[in-house]
């Protein structure tokens, strides 16, 4: 996980270098020169932000978005789209709260970075184009261009199964014995049987349910965007089954912020926060984590002494070890 914590310091770097930029130039954006800049793609990059976030239901959903507006599609965006000229577009002017009470999305306006991808993405010409890889946030090997996001492949074994594991095919919900109105999420074959459409993920009854916060039901927590993204992205790229390397290290110095809380949200979270959490059990915050790893618990029940955590599978012996290191130097913060 050190090569996650160099890809958020990558993107700390490089966003930063974009807004000190805006900054010297007085906040004129119109000074951004995209042409030195990596190539921003609607499907990989923009497409995932606008859905997720504008094109929800009951807001700028089809058939009928609010304003008239629709954000699911790429034909649909670009009618608030003037390619070229950010400044000009309706949707930049809607997320920078130019001619508006409020910075849209109304329940919480988008990030910095993402606002900047829009913007370079309109700039550069608005065009539907995916890249092979979204934009990254090291040396790109496009010679002199300046690189802006990195994001790791997503893979459905590494990435996406342990998230609808823990989930999604637990007790009482879509397990092999449960499965809840007909729906069983516990390997490749079941989830591609009937909720996944590859290729289009606003087709997909996977993304849907979690993009609209309808799976997992209350009072479990509802994915994070940084879930919902992935799964967007691997539907999108062709839902393949696929491993990839994992990314657990132990090598360097193990904190909560940098490995662990990645670690828990991938496979605890959802059934260990909230008011609706699991036995009582809270794993949502550094401390209540240490809680569970203090008294022991945490640790039996990965390793599957007390109680099979997550239930239905298990963490690998690296993220295992990873937790143990952790405990062992003191279970550092950040």
């Amino acid at each position: 996980m050190n090569g996650k914590k160099t890809l958020r310091i990558s993107l700390i770097l490089a966003f930063a270098a974009i807004v000190l930029v805006l900054v010297q130039t007085r906040c004129r954006h119109e000074d951004l020169n995209t042409a030195t800049l990596d190539k921003v793609c609607y499907q990989s990059d923009i497409g995932p932000i606008f859905l997720r976030s504008c094109g929800t239901t009951g807001c700028h959903a089809s058939p009928r978005g609010k304003g008239g507006y629709i954000f699911t599609d790429y034909t649909s965006v670009m009618k608030s789209i003037t390619p070229f000229n950010a400044q000009k577009s309706k949707a930049y002017k809607a997320i920078t709260g130019k001619g508006f009470v409020q910075m849209m999305p109304p329940s919480g306006a988008l990030s910095e970075n993402e606002r900047i991808l829009i913007r370079v993405w309109i700039d550069q010409g608005a065009e539907n184009t995916t890249c092979s890889t979204p934009v990254t946030g090291t040396t790109s090997g496009t010679g002199s261009k300046t690189p802006i996001v990195q994001a790791d492949q997503v893979c459905f074994q590494r990435d996406i199964l342990p998230v609808l594991l823990s989930s999604c095919g637990t007790t009482n919900c879509h397990n092999q014995t449960t499965h809840k109105e007909g729906y069983t999420i516990t390997s490749y074959a079941t989830v591609m049987s009937n909720l996944v459409k590859a290729g289009s993920p606003a087709t997909s009854e996977l993304y849907t349910v979690v993009k609209n916060n309808k799976m997992p039901p209350s009072p479990y927590a509802v994915l994070s965007s940084a879930a919902k993204d992935s799964i967007f992205n691997w539907i999108k790229n062709g839902a393949l089954n696929n491993v990839c390397t994992s990314s657990c290290d132990t090598t360097g110095v193990i904190t909560y912020q940098n490995q662990i809380a990645t670690l828990i949200s991938n496979n605890c979270i959802s059934c260990h926060s909230g008011s609706g959490a699991s036995k009582g059990i809270l794993l949502d915050t550094y401390a209540t984590v240490k809680v569970q790893l203090d008294n022991g618990k945490l640790l039996a029940a990965v390793k599957g002494t007390s109680i099979q955590m997550p239930p239905g599978s298990s963490i690998t012996s690296c993220e295992l070890r990873e937790i143990e290191l952790w405990k062992t130097n003191g279970a550092i913060q950040n």
